[in-house]
Protein backbone atom coordinates (compact mmCIF):
# COMPACT_ATOMS: atom_id res chain seq x y z
CA UNK A 1 0.00 0.00 0.00
CA UNK A 2 2.36 3.06 -1.31
CA UNK A 3 -0.67 5.35 -1.82
CA UNK A 4 -0.09 7.99 0.56
CA UNK A 5 -4.37 8.94 0.83
CA UNK A 6 -5.44 12.05 2.23
CA UNK A 7 -8.69 12.87 0.30
CA UNK A 8 -11.08 11.55 2.75
CA UNK A 9 -9.69 13.35 5.37
CA UNK A 10 -12.21 15.85 5.19
CA UNK A 11 -15.07 13.46 6.02
CA UNK A 12 -12.85 11.88 9.21
CA UNK A 13 -11.28 9.01 7.41
CA UNK A 14 -7.30 9.06 8.63
CA UNK A 15 -4.55 8.38 5.57
CA UNK A 16 -4.01 4.96 7.09
CA UNK A 17 -7.67 4.07 6.93
CA UNK A 18 -7.89 5.47 3.22
CA UNK A 19 -4.66 3.50 2.21
CA UNK A 20 -6.74 0.28 3.75
CA UNK A 21 -9.49 1.00 2.20
CA UNK A 22 -8.36 1.53 -1.14
CA UNK A 23 -6.48 -1.78 -0.89
CA UNK A 24 -9.89 -3.33 0.33
CA UNK A 25 -11.41 -1.54 -3.21
CA UNK A 26 -8.82 -3.11 -5.56
CA UNK A 27 -9.03 -6.65 -4.23
CA UNK A 28 -12.57 -7.50 -2.91
CA UNK A 29 -12.48 -10.62 -0.64
CA UNK A 30 -9.29 -9.90 1.13
CA UNK A 31 -8.57 -11.39 4.45
CA UNK A 32 -6.98 -9.59 7.59
CA UNK A 33 -3.62 -11.61 7.21
CA UNK A 34 -3.19 -10.23 3.47
CA UNK A 35 -3.84 -6.92 4.00
CA UNK A 36 -1.21 -7.30 7.01
CA UNK A 37 1.44 -8.64 4.86
CA UNK A 38 0.67 -6.32 1.94
CA UNK A 39 1.19 -3.04 4.67
CA UNK A 40 4.09 -4.64 6.96
CA UNK A 41 1.67 -3.94 9.76
CA UNK A 42 0.27 -5.75 12.31
CA UNK A 43 -3.16 -7.91 12.30
CA UNK A 44 -4.39 -5.61 15.32
CA UNK A 45 -3.86 -2.72 13.63
CA UNK A 46 -5.66 -3.49 10.25
CA UNK A 47 -8.90 -5.44 12.48
CA UNK A 48 -8.91 -1.55 13.89
CA UNK A 49 -8.83 0.19 10.85
CA UNK A 50 -11.72 -1.85 9.48
CA UNK A 51 -13.53 -1.31 12.53
CA UNK A 52 -13.43 1.78 11.64
CA UNK A 53 -13.98 1.65 7.93
CA UNK A 54 -17.18 -0.48 8.41
CA UNK A 55 -18.61 2.32 11.33
CA UNK A 56 -18.37 4.46 8.56
CA UNK A 57 -20.11 2.40 6.11
CA UNK A 58 -17.28 2.14 3.84
CA UNK A 59 -16.47 -1.43 3.91
CA UNK A 60 -18.33 -4.81 5.16
CA UNK A 61 -17.51 -8.00 6.41
CA UNK A 62 -17.77 -11.46 4.49
CA UNK A 63 -18.61 -14.03 6.81
CA UNK A 64 -16.66 -17.63 6.51
CA UNK A 65 -13.66 -19.66 7.67
CA UNK A 66 -11.37 -16.65 7.26
CA UNK A 67 -13.37 -13.62 7.67
CA UNK A 68 -12.71 -11.45 3.91
CA UNK A 69 -13.57 -7.82 3.90
CA UNK A 70 -14.46 -5.80 0.74
CA UNK A 71 -15.50 -2.51 -0.06
CA UNK A 72 -19.24 -0.73 -0.33
CA UNK A 73 -20.00 1.37 -3.17
CA UNK A 74 -17.88 4.02 -3.24
CA UNK A 75 -20.40 7.03 -4.69
CA UNK A 76 -23.02 5.70 -2.28
CA UNK A 77 -20.36 5.69 1.00
CA UNK A 78 -18.43 8.44 0.20
CA UNK A 79 -22.04 10.55 -0.67
CA UNK A 80 -23.38 9.55 2.26
CA UNK A 81 -20.30 10.55 4.57
CA UNK A 82 -20.83 14.12 2.95
CA UNK A 83 -23.99 14.61 3.24
CA UNK A 84 -23.29 14.03 7.44
CA UNK A 85 -20.73 15.97 7.15
CA UNK A 86 -22.87 18.82 5.58
CA UNK A 87 -25.42 18.15 8.57
CA UNK A 88 -22.70 18.69 10.62
CA UNK A 89 -21.85 22.03 9.49
CA UNK A 90 -24.94 23.54 9.07
CA UNK A 91 -25.36 22.88 12.49
CA UNK A 92 -22.52 24.34 13.56
CA UNK A 93 -23.66 27.15 11.93
CA UNK A 94 -26.80 27.71 13.44
CA UNK A 95 -24.93 27.30 16.47
CA UNK A 96 -22.51 30.25 15.40
CA UNK A 97 -25.38 32.63 14.71
CA UNK A 98 -26.81 31.88 18.22
CA UNK A 99 -23.56 32.63 19.90
CA UNK A 100 -22.77 35.90 17.45
CA UNK A 101 -26.20 37.11 19.14
CA UNK A 102 -25.61 36.71 22.44
CA UNK A 103 -22.23 38.25 21.84
CA UNK A 104 -24.07 41.54 20.24
CA UNK A 105 -26.78 41.14 23.54
CA UNK A 106 -23.69 41.39 25.99
CA UNK A 107 -21.94 44.18 24.23
CA UNK A 108 -18.68 45.08 23.49
CA UNK A 109 -15.92 43.84 25.68
CA UNK A 110 -14.79 46.64 27.63
CA UNK A 111 -12.54 46.82 30.60
CA UNK A 112 -10.13 49.27 32.32
CA UNK A 113 -7.57 48.91 29.65
CA UNK A 114 -10.58 49.83 26.99
CA UNK A 115 -12.84 48.07 24.61
CA UNK A 116 -12.81 46.28 21.13
CA UNK A 117 -15.75 45.67 18.96
CA UNK A 118 -15.49 43.23 15.62
CA UNK A 119 -16.91 44.38 12.57
CA UNK A 120 -18.63 42.00 10.16
CA UNK A 121 -19.31 42.98 6.69
CA UNK A 122 -17.93 46.62 4.66
CA UNK A 123 -21.36 48.15 5.40
CA UNK A 124 -20.04 48.48 9.26
CA UNK A 125 -16.49 49.66 8.18
CA UNK A 126 -18.14 52.06 6.26
CA UNK A 127 -20.33 53.31 8.94
CA UNK A 128 -17.91 53.67 11.37
CA UNK A 129 -15.50 55.06 8.87
CA UNK A 130 -18.11 57.91 8.71
CA UNK A 131 -18.39 58.25 12.34
CA UNK A 132 -15.03 58.30 12.74
CA UNK A 133 -14.60 61.24 11.05
CA UNK A 134 -17.38 62.92 11.99
CA UNK A 135 -16.62 62.57 16.04
CA UNK A 136 -12.99 63.41 15.87
CA UNK A 137 -12.32 67.35 17.41
CA UNK A 138 -8.49 67.18 17.45
CA UNK A 139 -6.59 65.03 15.08
CA UNK A 140 -6.84 62.37 12.52
CA UNK A 141 -3.95 60.04 11.61
CA UNK A 142 -4.60 57.34 8.25
CA UNK A 143 -2.79 55.02 6.55
CA UNK A 144 -4.03 55.03 3.65
CA UNK A 145 -4.11 52.34 0.70
CA UNK A 146 -6.03 50.31 -1.00
CA UNK A 147 -8.77 48.55 -0.70
CA UNK A 148 -11.40 51.05 -0.27
CA UNK A 149 -15.11 50.68 1.49
CA UNK A 150 -16.73 53.29 -0.24
CA UNK A 151 -14.08 55.15 -2.44
CA UNK A 152 -10.57 56.44 -2.52
CA UNK A 153 -11.97 60.11 -2.01
CA UNK A 154 -13.22 61.55 1.23
CA UNK A 155 -15.82 64.19 1.23
CA UNK A 156 -15.74 64.47 4.95
CA UNK A 157 -11.84 65.37 5.51
CA UNK A 158 -12.59 68.77 3.74
CA UNK A 159 -15.63 69.79 6.37
CA UNK A 160 -13.31 68.68 9.00
CA UNK A 161 -10.75 70.09 8.13
CA UNK A 162 -12.11 73.86 8.16
CA UNK A 163 -13.60 72.72 11.36
CA UNK A 164 -10.04 72.98 12.23
CA UNK A 165 -9.08 68.85 13.18
CA UNK A 166 -5.38 68.40 12.24
CA UNK A 167 -4.99 65.03 9.11
CA UNK A 168 -1.97 63.73 9.07
CA UNK A 169 -2.13 60.76 5.77
CA UNK A 170 0.69 58.37 5.14
CA UNK A 171 -0.16 56.76 1.65
CA UNK A 172 0.97 53.74 -0.06
CA UNK A 173 1.88 53.84 -3.68
CA UNK A 174 -0.86 52.47 -5.07
CA UNK A 175 -3.46 54.93 -3.45
CA UNK A 176 -2.05 57.57 -5.45
CA UNK A 177 -2.56 55.79 -8.79
CA UNK A 178 -6.50 56.43 -9.76
CA UNK A 179 -7.48 58.70 -12.53
CA UNK A 180 -7.03 61.87 -10.33
CA UNK A 181 -5.70 60.66 -7.21
CA UNK A 182 -3.07 63.78 -7.53
CA UNK A 183 -5.57 66.37 -8.04
CA UNK A 184 -7.52 65.34 -5.03
CA UNK A 185 -4.56 64.99 -2.69
CA UNK A 186 -3.29 68.83 -3.91
CA UNK A 187 -6.87 70.20 -2.90
CA UNK A 188 -6.51 68.66 0.37
CA UNK A 189 -3.28 69.56 1.16
CA UNK A 190 -3.76 73.26 0.55
CA UNK A 191 -6.70 72.73 2.76
CA UNK A 192 -3.77 71.62 5.17
CA UNK A 193 -3.82 68.20 5.38
CA UNK A 194 0.08 67.03 6.32
CA UNK A 195 0.77 63.87 3.23
CA UNK A 196 3.48 61.96 2.98
CA UNK A 197 4.12 58.78 1.00
CA UNK A 198 5.83 55.06 1.79
CA UNK A 199 6.07 52.39 -0.58
CA UNK A 200 4.98 49.11 1.08
CA UNK A 201 2.72 50.78 3.73
CA UNK A 202 2.18 46.90 5.71
CA UNK A 203 -1.83 48.16 6.70
CA UNK A 204 -4.81 50.56 6.61
CA UNK A 205 -6.02 52.27 9.55
CA UNK A 206 -7.40 55.71 10.89
CA UNK A 207 -6.98 56.80 14.58
CA UNK A 208 -9.40 60.02 16.10
CA UNK A 209 -8.02 61.90 18.83
CA UNK A 210 -5.62 59.24 19.43
CA UNK A 211 -8.33 57.61 21.65
CA UNK A 212 -10.13 55.62 19.12
CA UNK A 213 -8.87 53.05 15.70
CA UNK A 214 -10.52 51.59 12.98
CA UNK A 215 -9.01 49.13 10.95
CA UNK A 216 -9.85 45.98 8.72
CA UNK A 217 -8.65 42.65 9.86
CA UNK A 218 -6.89 41.92 6.57
CA UNK A 219 -6.23 43.74 3.29
CA UNK A 220 -6.88 41.39 0.62
CA UNK A 221 -10.52 42.56 -1.06
CA UNK A 222 -13.40 42.22 -0.18
CA UNK A 223 -12.88 43.71 3.33
CA UNK A 224 -15.12 41.90 5.42
CA UNK A 225 -13.48 41.91 9.16
CA UNK A 226 -12.47 44.84 10.60
CA UNK A 227 -12.15 46.23 14.69
CA UNK A 228 -12.70 49.32 16.64
CA UNK A 229 -10.27 49.82 19.46
CA UNK A 230 -11.25 52.25 21.87
CA UNK A 231 -9.50 53.84 25.04
CA UNK A 232 -7.03 50.57 25.13
CA UNK A 233 -3.25 50.71 25.49
CA UNK A 234 -3.15 49.16 21.71
CA UNK A 235 -4.34 52.38 20.78
CA UNK A 236 -1.39 54.07 22.17
CA UNK A 237 0.67 51.20 20.34
CA UNK A 238 -0.79 52.09 17.24
CA UNK A 239 -0.71 55.75 17.35
CA UNK A 240 3.38 54.57 18.19
CA UNK A 241 3.41 52.48 15.09
CA UNK A 242 2.47 55.44 13.11
CA UNK A 243 4.50 57.55 14.22
CA UNK A 244 7.58 55.47 13.25
CA UNK A 245 6.01 55.00 9.66
CA UNK A 246 5.74 59.13 9.49
CA UNK A 247 9.43 59.40 10.32
CA UNK A 248 10.46 57.22 7.40
CA UNK A 249 7.61 58.56 4.76
CA UNK A 250 9.15 60.98 2.18
CA UNK A 251 6.79 64.62 2.00
CA UNK A 252 4.69 65.37 -0.45
CA UNK A 253 3.88 68.97 -1.16
CA UNK A 254 0.93 70.35 -3.08
CA UNK A 255 1.59 71.32 -6.78
CA UNK A 256 1.79 74.73 -7.19
CA UNK A 257 -0.62 77.30 -9.39
CA UNK A 258 -0.11 76.97 -12.65
CA UNK A 259 -0.69 80.67 -13.48
CA UNK A 260 0.72 82.75 -10.19
CA UNK A 261 -0.66 86.03 -9.54
CA UNK A 262 0.48 89.07 -10.90
CA UNK A 263 3.52 90.78 -9.81
CA UNK A 264 3.00 93.62 -7.46
CA UNK A 265 3.01 96.93 -8.74
CA UNK A 266 5.65 98.00 -6.15
CA UNK A 267 8.24 96.96 -8.20
CA UNK A 268 8.97 93.79 -5.88
CA UNK A 269 11.92 91.69 -7.90
CA UNK A 270 10.53 88.68 -9.32
CA UNK A 271 11.07 84.89 -6.98
CA UNK A 272 14.42 83.96 -7.74
CA UNK A 273 14.65 80.14 -8.86
CA UNK A 274 15.82 77.50 -6.55
CA UNK A 275 19.74 77.47 -6.36
CA UNK A 276 19.50 73.81 -7.66
CA UNK A 277 18.26 74.40 -10.48
CA UNK A 278 14.95 72.33 -10.22
CA UNK A 279 11.75 73.56 -10.59
CA UNK A 280 8.91 72.88 -8.59
CA UNK A 281 7.69 70.47 -11.31
CA UNK A 282 10.70 68.79 -11.09
CA UNK A 283 10.61 68.03 -7.40
CA UNK A 284 7.18 66.61 -7.61
CA UNK A 285 8.66 64.00 -9.88
CA UNK A 286 11.32 63.18 -7.66
CA UNK A 287 8.93 62.53 -4.68
CA UNK A 288 6.73 60.32 -6.99
CA UNK A 289 10.26 58.32 -7.62
CA UNK A 290 10.78 58.35 -4.49
CA UNK A 291 7.19 57.23 -3.64
CA UNK A 292 7.73 53.95 -5.64
CA UNK A 293 5.22 55.04 -8.33
CA UNK A 294 5.75 53.56 -11.53
CA UNK A 295 6.41 55.29 -14.74
CA UNK A 296 2.84 54.89 -16.41
CA UNK A 297 1.53 55.64 -12.86
CA UNK A 298 3.58 59.26 -12.90
CA UNK A 299 2.76 59.91 -16.27
CA UNK A 300 -0.94 59.93 -16.00
CA UNK A 301 -0.57 61.70 -12.69
CA UNK A 302 1.46 64.99 -14.31
CA UNK A 303 -1.00 64.44 -17.47
CA UNK A 304 1.87 63.84 -19.73
CA UNK A 305 3.14 60.96 -21.84
CA UNK A 306 5.53 58.29 -20.97
CA UNK A 307 8.31 59.43 -23.56
CA UNK A 308 8.01 63.10 -22.45
CA UNK A 309 8.09 61.44 -18.79
CA UNK A 310 11.16 59.84 -19.65
CA UNK A 311 12.99 62.66 -21.38
CA UNK A 312 12.54 64.71 -18.29
CA UNK A 313 13.83 61.49 -16.21
CA UNK A 314 17.08 62.27 -18.20
CA UNK A 315 17.30 65.62 -17.37
CA UNK A 316 16.85 65.20 -13.84
CA UNK A 317 19.55 62.53 -14.16
CA UNK A 318 22.23 64.83 -15.48
CA UNK A 319 20.86 67.64 -13.23
CA UNK A 320 21.73 65.41 -10.60
CA UNK A 321 24.46 64.30 -11.99
CA UNK A 322 23.42 60.37 -11.37
CA UNK A 323 23.48 57.63 -13.81
CA UNK A 324 20.80 55.44 -12.33
CA UNK A 325 16.95 56.65 -10.78
CA UNK A 326 17.80 54.65 -7.33
CA UNK A 327 21.31 57.44 -7.36
CA UNK A 328 19.18 60.22 -8.45
CA UNK A 329 16.27 59.38 -5.26
CA UNK A 330 19.44 59.25 -3.01
CA UNK A 331 21.21 62.66 -4.34
CA UNK A 332 17.66 64.15 -3.82
CA UNK A 333 17.54 63.70 -0.23
CA UNK A 334 20.63 64.59 0.60
CA UNK A 335 19.68 67.69 -1.16
CA UNK A 336 16.67 67.97 0.99
CA UNK A 337 14.91 68.12 -2.14
CA UNK A 338 12.45 65.02 -1.40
Amino acid sequence: MHDDGRALEIVGVSAFDERVYREVLACPGITVRELARRSRESTGRIQASLARLRDKGLVSRMWGRAPRWMAMSPGTAIRSLARSLRGELDRLSDTADELEAAFRAAGPVGDAAGQFEVLAGPEELGRWFVRLHREAEKEVLTLDRPPYVLDYRNPLQSERLRAGVRYRTIYAPEALQHEGALSELDAQIQAGEAARVLPGLPLKMVIADRRLALMPLHVQPPLTRSVVIQGSTMVVALVELFERLWREAHPINAEPARHPPARPSSGAPDRPEPADGLGPDDRRLLTLLAAGLKDDAIARQLGTSSRSLRRRLRGLLNELNSETRFQAGAEARRRGLV
